[in-house]
């Protein structure tokens, strides 16, 4: 069962939070807190790894003293964990009166956008470091990344690199398990299509239904490689050939490929791909539904720093339509509550969902008398594994 730890603190100090991270403001430092099955912890950004561990080497003895868990350093921030869930609630008030008393080895005061100073907001910057920045800046950027979506802007030829390379890794796991461990995982299967669509985003592939097309049509062959391999793995024992060497040999594979008792075996390895299939589709990275909501995610973190009259209060919300104003500058205005979702101007542009096409020489003939069945009984084994075709 989930430690409601996290949420008992997000709602204690009515953090701003979208589930799996909080955002806090503490003598003007941005810190973030993460939601690990409802475990929190806390980290403040330093700038570099040398400067997170000398402030956490400093911070040591005061932590002691307070009876929270030392800090430490990870990567270029600081973090605290706490120890035990009932506690998280007083542990980070010590934490927020830890972060105050050194505050200014923390203030960093450098827009992650623009790399200027007098910053007059925290955010969260790609969604993963609670940074000092400007609201102009973020919002600026959040503009361009919605722009580039609703545009398809991306690159296709990245995109597939990506795409291969995550087919490859998942193909050669997949082989490697149960042609040599004698296992299945049939978790693999599963995820098979969703792992090569995180490749093509990670490619930069572009967002749309080409983009989709692509890394749904590499998931597929991809699959189709990891059925082809195996029936080579068979057709090399069968004529007494390697099975790199029988890879050429299509037909003679293919028959065993297509052969009823080996797609029996292989039946829910077949079901849980399809499956899978679906899943990539509805739960889309290359979706232009799913990309504007990714951008838009973090707009709930953006939170006054308290040393700077920003002229909003906290519990507001960029209410930010991507037009221009009078001066040619973006519509920066706040309002009370305002939320994307009655300002998002691709949310009525999103016309894809009914447009998506996705419902979805034999050169051993002395050999051609037998059966590769003869050779390889169809039996399974009690091991829950396919080495018995």
């Amino acid at each position: 069962m989930a430690s409601p730890a996290f949420g008992n603190l997000v709602s204690s100090y009515g953090l701003k939070s979208n589930g799996m991270a909080a955002m806090d403001v503490v003598a003007g430092v941005p810190v973030r807190i993460t939601n690990y099955q409802g475990n929190p912890t806390v980290y403040i950004y330093a700038k570099d790894k040398q400067t997170a561990s000398l402030i956490a080497s400093n911070m040591k003895d005061a932590a002691k003293n307070a009876g929270i868990m030392a800090p430490k350093a990870s990567g270029d921030s600081v973090t605290f964990g706490f120890k035990k869930p009932r506690l998280v609630v007083d542990h980070y008030q010590k934490i927020r009166d830890l972060i105050t008393a050194n505050a200014g080895s923390f203030n960093f005061d450098q827009c992650p956008y623009c790399f200027m100073g007098s910053c007059d907001v925290a955010g969260m910057f790609k969604g993963t470091t609670a940074r000092r920045m400007h609201r102009q800046c973020f919002l600026n950027s959040r503009n361009n990344e919605m722009e580039k979506i609703n545009s398809s802007d991306g690159n296709y030829i990245t995109g597939l690199i990506g795409a291969i390379i995550a087919a490859i890794i998942m193909v050669a796991i997949s082989e490697a398990l149960v042609l040599g461990a004698q296992r299945i995982f049939y978790i693999l299967y599963l995820g098979f299509p969703l792992f090569v669509a995180g490749g093509f985003r990670l490619g930069k592939g572009p967002y749309g239904p080409m983009g989709s097309f692509c890394h749904i049509t590499v998931s597929i062959l991809a699959m189709y490689a990891y059925f082809y391999l195996q029936g080579c793995w068979y057709a090399s024992h069968f004529y007494r050939v390697t099975m790199f060497e029988a890879v050429p040999y299509f037909t003679d594979v293919m028959k065993i490929v297509m052969d009823p008792g080996f797609l029996k075996e292989s039946a829910l390895e077949i079901v849980l791909f399809v499956i899978g299939l679906v899943i990539a589709l509805f739960a889309n990275p290359t979706s232009k539904a799913q990309g504007r909501k990714g951008v838009s995610q973090n707009d709930v973190f953006i939170t006054p720093l308290s040393s700077v009259n920003t002229g909003f209060s906290g519990a507001d919300t960029y209410h930010a339509s991507y037009t221009q104003n009078a001066s040619n500058g973006f519509d920066t205005t706040y309002g009370s509550g305002d939320t994307y979702a009655a300002q998002d101007p691709y949310a009525s542009q999103n016309t894809f969902a009914e447009q998506d096409p996705y419902a979805s020489q034999d050169q051993n003939a002395q050999n051609t008398n037998s059966d590769w069945r003869d050779v390889y009984g169809q039996t399974s084994d009690n091991n829950n594994n396919n080495s018995g075709y």
